[in-house]
């Protein structure tokens, strides 16, 4: 592996060798308990209309969005991403239609499914675990940070003891886990984030994202953005940041992504994060500098 970290694309090239597969994103028309009034009506302060999932193809059915994206990007295979909203929240029925739409597709090997870790409830469990068998399952949860002031910051209504119970009942069923966790949330520190890292280093996640704390348009962020500039990493800091938390990470851990990209429309700020193959290659190219790698600092317990 040329890479100094262990990259989501060396992972999938080893586990579904024989060419070049790509993950498509899905808005499923779920909700969310954040923004649905069951928790709050406000959402995540960082969470645009679209829920972090597509901007164009949202009002699609999942059939139109899965066959579209295959038309511009043919004779491949494919990962379903239930990227938008919360995709455990709703009637099981009604989630395991969702859900099953893949079958329909043979060139769709997988499904990654994104929640939160205090919207899966019993029966989804055990619907995801009955998938699993039937095709390649991931369930990625969304947690930021274990630290209650950046979540209460976040207006993220859960608690890192709820995401840890999430976590540890799927992987209790042997499903791949990715955790999403934000950097460069106001308030903390390197110290701070280190400690997140600290804990990843001791629940052991198949995967994890790192996205970059940033301001998109018509969010409460944006609007406090626009109130009161809210000072966001450059991208020295950044990349500076990321390469620390790397080389503390296990090395068993897939690192599925390394900054945030969205839609250039609802993009406000940092301007420079838009540039994302900039910020991949400033990253590898500083740890290969350095001669570093992920996990260099890690020690096993």
């Amino acid at each position: 592996m040329n890479e100094p970290f262990h990259s989501f694309r060396n992972f999938i090239k080893e586990k579904f060798p024989g060419g070049r597969v790509l993950k498509i994103p899905i808005a499923a028309g779920l909700s969310c308990p954040n923004r649905d009034g069951s928790l709050s009506d406000k959402g995540c302060i960082f969470c645009d209309r679209y829920a972090s999932g597509p901007v164009r193809t949202a009002a699609w059915t999942i059939e139109q969005q899965i066959e579209a994206y295959m038309r511009r990007h043919p004779g491949r295979r494919y990962l379903a991403y239930f990227q938008s909203h919360c995709n455990t929240t709703g009637p099981v029925d009604e989630l395991k239609r969702k859900y099953e739409i893949i079958f329909k597709y043979e060139d769709v090997i997988g499904l990654f499914i994104g929640t939160r870790p205090d919207a899966i409830a019993p029966p989804v469990y055990s619907l995801l675990e009955a998938l699993s068998r039937r095709t390649y399952l991931a369930v990625e949860l969304g947690l930021q940070s274990i630290h209650s002031r950046s979540l209460s910051l976040l207006n993220r209504n859960h608690t890192f003891r709820q995401f840890e119970e999430a976590f540890l009942e799927l992987r209790a069923r042997e499903l791949d886990v990715i955790v999403h966790l934000i950097i460069g949330i106001p308030g903390e520190t390197i110290a701070d984030m280190r400690e997140t890292i600290a804990a990843m280093n001791a629940l052991r996640p198949s995967g994890i994202k790192l996205h970059l704390f940033h301001v998109l348009r018509n969010t409460e962020l944006h609007a406090r953005h626009v109130r009161s500039p809210i000072p966001l990493l450059s991208r020295d800091e950044y990349t500076d940041i990321v390469i620390d938390l790397l080389e503390r990470l296990d090395p068993g851990i897939v690192i599925h992504r390394l900054t945030a990209e969205r839609e250039r429309e609802i993009f406000v700020a940092p301007l420079w994060a838009l540039d994302k193959t900039a910020v991949l290659r400033s990253i590898e190219e500083k740890m290969k500098a350095r001669e570093t790698r992920q996990g260099r600092c890690f020690c096993a317990s």
